[in-house]
């Protein structure tokens, strides 16, 4: 199967293919431009917080469970590891 999905392409092949997809890339491009430029949707609100409310009322062993499913606690707290995109 994979056999008909891959094929060695020659330069000249190749070339064809990047001007094809260069093409296709460029009357994307042209298209885009002729939609009407849209405004940005801002809305104006009076207040930039909302109001604090009571809260939904949850299951008794929500807590328990979800100390149960972490894989490290301290406690009261769950321990997380530092993202890796975190410096």
């Amino acid at each position: 199967m994979s056999s008909y999905l891959w094929k060695k392409l020659s330069d000249t092949e190749r070339k064809k293919l990047e001007n094809e997809a260069k093409e296709l890339i460029l009357a994307f491009g042209d298209s885009l431009e002729k939609l009407p430029k849209m405004t940005e949707g801002l809305v104006e609100r009076d207040s930039e917080t909302r109001d604090e409310g009571e809260g939904k009322k949850c299951d008794d062993d929500f807590r328990e469970l979800m100390f149960e499913n972490s894989p490290k606690n301290d406690g009261d707290c769950i321990v997380a590891e530092k993202g890796s995109w975190v410096e």
